[in-house]
């Protein structure tokens, strides 16, 4: 019988077309979801309607006829809009935690949906009500959330979303006493039987409810699972028959379930006392009922033949699995997949390693759960080797599986050993052929320890990554730009004076007016090696080995690495300071991202050498620094900045009205001054770099070609 309730198709058929575009179709007859505990889970379209568009415009600038010309604005695309319904799980449930779209996370109120929890009766959706009347539907049981207006961009389509559900059983806290959010597997196994909404049906006096339910002190399986901190949060999402999913729960937990007298009892397999504080704080303890039922020796068992009475089948050690791995879904990586393995290092050296194949247990999402569950898993494997098979009369008709007692058997060297039954089948004429497994005390128990949370792969690419730190914007001398009037920025992303690790990179606009800003490019080697001065550091020109400059990069998160003096004089290191071009020999670390360098070379590029007080900014010149060719009608006029946050994902972008502005106004240092009349009159110039030399020149004394000269400023990152 399935228990997975089908969806009603979309109350209105999803096919809208729009400017040539289609929207997708709701999916019909899929099961809905049931929820325990906390977990992902998707969404199905219910209804959808009032579906719209909106025109961009973009202006057309071109000549209007006779001279003249005109500004017409054209349609360049639509954004789509439209309300609808998702369906997501059987109610009622407590709540939504986190939205997932694609790689981008949100959370309810930002993504713009009302949620409904699936009571019964539910309240209608009061956009149902006023503006589709005929199509108003409560959606009694079923948990969804809505929105009027959904922006759906520019494409027609809904974004791929999963909602973090908190489901059944999450709340009230005294279900989900283990960690705060999965749920207690006993309630699981009863809502799962008898919920007479989407549960099996099976009838609720047929389960032994002193086996399945129970408090402190007692064996019960819900006692069990709390002390021995097991819970789940499983997502029944497919059709399956109910028979398997209960046994998939019961292995993960470390129990069995046995029908007999009318009634399905649950035993767990624990054979030690266990003691365990709750979320609520309270303590829960188990303690197992383990005494042997009956000791039977050769009196008690029915012969058959000449054979031994007790017989038993024991499997090769050489097949038993010492390795063990669980694939649970990681809560705190957005419920990614993460392997918890155990192993048996004494079976492993003796044996050799054996690896059993991985188990998917995805209603599993807490790690230290996982660890207890697979640990139990390997420890029952490797202690139950041997199978016994023995005869009994009528009398004992009582036992049944689960059931401990104990064997004596003098040819077998069995002495009041202790044995779990796991089977009992009667013949025609009363005789009881038993099956039992042994019984090692503490095998079925498992050490708990604290598990550290795998980080996983999941990220979050939407995150909105910091504003810049304040740029350095400085134009450089021609000899660095090749003649060209340049630009150049260097740019990082951090708060209160703190790299922030998602920035990165920045859209730059520049704008005359301070109003109308446009495009000009973006940072593409990620945060430039900025910060400032710890110290003051005095005029000195040349090479300069009596002071050291200390500089915190901390805001940028830059490392420094030392180089050699010959590197230094060659420009390797070039670095800026206010608007004095400098270069290092040595670069040692201090403290986090600050460096104490020395073996300094002052004024290069025909910069002034001058006093810098501490807190002074400092940039490394690099690859990271942005580079822009000024144009002619520029130069002079003031020129206002702003520089739009990127994360590392290139996405998460800062809002550009959000963005500080900094204004420049260039000089057009880059095509004029000593460097460029070097070049002009052919002369030979040291720059503290290298000496150029002369070139030849043309009737007119100019440089015949001024831009064939070829500088190597040796501006590779060290």
């Amino acid at each position: 019988m399935s228990f997975l309730r089908s969806a009603n198709a979309a109350k209105q058929a999803w096919v809208y077309e729009y400017s040539g575009l289609q929207i997708q179709s709701a999916t019909a007859g899929v099961p809905i979801p049931i929820v325990y505990g906390t977990n992902k889970s998707g969404y199905n379209l219910i209804w959808q309607g009032g579906f719209f568009g909106v025109p961009q415009y973009s202006a057309n600038t071109g000549s209007g006829g006779k001279g003249g010309s005109s500004n017409k604005q054209t349609v360049s695309g639509y954004s789509y809009y439209v309300s609808a319904i998702l369906g997501l799980c059987e109610g009622p449930i407590a709540g939504i935690g986190t939205i997932w779209s694609g790689s981008s996370s949100t959370t309810l109120a930002s993504a713009g949906w009302t949620f409904f929890s699936g009571s019964t009766p539910q309240p209608y959706w009061s956009v149902l009500s006023t503006q589709f009347p005929d199509q108003t539907i409560a959606y009694g049981g079923l948990a969804y959330v809505c929105s009027a207006a959904f922006y759906l961009g520019s494409s027609a389509n809904l974004p791929s979303e999963n909602f973090e559900i908190r489901g059944v059983l999450s709340f009230p806290s005294t279900s989900a006493v283990v960690n705060g959010l999965d749920a207690d597997p006993a309630l699981i196994v009863q809502d799962f039987l008898t919920n007479s909404q989407y549960g099996v049906g099976f009838p609720p006096e047929s389960i032994n409810a002193s086996t399945l339910l129970g408090a402190s002190g007692d064996a019960s399986y819900q006692t069990y699972c709390r002390a021995a901190g097991l819970a789940l949060s499983p997502t029944l999402v497919n059709q399956e028959t109910a028979n398997s999913i209960l046994a998939r729960w019961l292995l993960l937990t470390n129990a069995a379930v046995v029908w007999s007298g009318g009634e399905l009892k649950f035993i767990p397999y624990g054979d030690l006392q266990i003691t365990r504080q709750l979320q609520t704080g309270k303590l829960s303890t188990y303690t197992p009922q383990i005494s042997p039922i009956y000791n039977l020796t050769d009196d008690d068992f029915v012969a058959t033949g000449e054979n031994d009475p007790v017989q038993v089948s024991r499997s090769d050690p050489f097949t038993a699995k010492n390795w063990l791995a669980l694939e649970i879904a990681e809560r705190e990586a957005q419920y990614s997949p993460l392997p918890i393995e155990a192993w048996d290092q004494n079976s492993i050296e003796t044996f050799g390693l054996r690896k059993g194949s991985s188990i998917t247990a995805h209603e599993i999402c807490d790690p230290e759960v996982g660890q207890i569950a697979v640990q139990l898993m390997l420890q029952r494997g490797l202690a139950v080797r041997n199978t016994y098979q023995f005869k009994l009369t009528f009398e004992y008709c009582l036992l049944e599986p689960m059931d401990i007692v104990s064997l004596t058997d003098p040819a077998l060297g069995l002495d009041c050993y202790p044995v779990r039954i796991t089977a009992v089948e009667e013949d025609d004429i009363g005789v009881l052929a038993v099956s039992a497994e042994d019984f090692e005390l503490g095998a079925a128990t498992a050490s708990i320890y604290s598990v550290q949370s795998g980080q996983g792969v999941a990220y979050n690419s939407s995150i909105v990554p910091a504003a810049v730190n304040i740029p350095l914007i400085l134009e450089p001398p021609a000899a660095l730009t090749g003649g060209i009037a340049q630009i150049w920025v260097a740019l990082s992303g951090g708060t209160n004076g703190r790299v922030d690790p998602n920035w990165g990179g920045a859209n730059i606009y520049v704008s005359l007016d301070d109003t109308s800003y446009s495009l000009i490019g973006a940072t593409t080697h990620g945060p430039a090696r900025q910060g400032n001065l710890i110290n003051r550091l005095p005029a000195i020109g040349g090479l300069d080995n009596a002071d050291v400059l200390s500089v915190s990069l901390l805001e940028s998160g830059g490392m420094l690495a030392p180089s050699t003096d010959l590197d230094a004089r060659n420009g390797a290191t070039l670095s800026i300071i206010d608007t004095e071009f400098i270069a290092y020999a040595n670069a040692v670390l201090t403290s986090a991202n600050t460096y104490s360098l020395t073996g300094l070379q002052r004024g290069l590029f025909g910069s002034s050498p001058s006093e810098h007080l501490g807190g002074a900014p400092f940039a490394r010149l690099d690859n990271a620094i942005f580079k822009y060719n000024l144009m002619n009608n520029y130069i002079g006029i003031k020129l206002y900045f702003k520089f739009q946050s990127v994360n590392i994902f290139g996405q998460g972008i800062q809002d550009l009205a959000d963005c500080a502005t900094y204004s420049y106004t260039p000089t057009g240092a880059g095509m004029i001054g000593e460097v460029t009349a070097a070049l002009i009159s052919g002369s030979s110039l040291d720059f503290g770099l290298a000496s150029l030399a002369d070139n030849s020149v043309d009737d007119w004394g100019r440089a015949s070609d001024p831009y064939s000269i070829v500088i190597d400023l040796g501006l590779a990152s060290a």
